[in-house]
């Protein structure tokens, strides 16, 4: 995909995080973090690899499934160090 189409669905997904009456704070909260995660790897994603929204959505809560999984242990501030 190209900058400005990985721009638009930033912009989408922050627009959706501010819908609160839409919307719970939960599903409000995970749009911002979908908006934040792409942004933060807008390099990544620059690439014919991902060719629609639905391409980089899987990507992206693939990549919060690691993290969540990452901090379910009893003690995850020791899987920090």
């Amino acid at each position: 995909m190209e900058k400005e189409q990985i721009q638009k669905i930033i912009e989408k997904y922050r627009r959706k995080s501010m819908q609160f009456r839409r919307y719970s704070d939960e599903k409000c909260a995970f749009f911002e973090r979908v908006a934040d995660d792409i942004e933060d790897n807008i390099h990544i994603f620059i690439d014919n690899f991902y060719e629609t929204e639905d391409d980089i959505l899987e990507d992206v809560k693939e990549s919060f499934t690691e993290v969540d999984d990452f901090f379910d242990d009893e003690n995850p501030i020791d899987n920090l160090f």
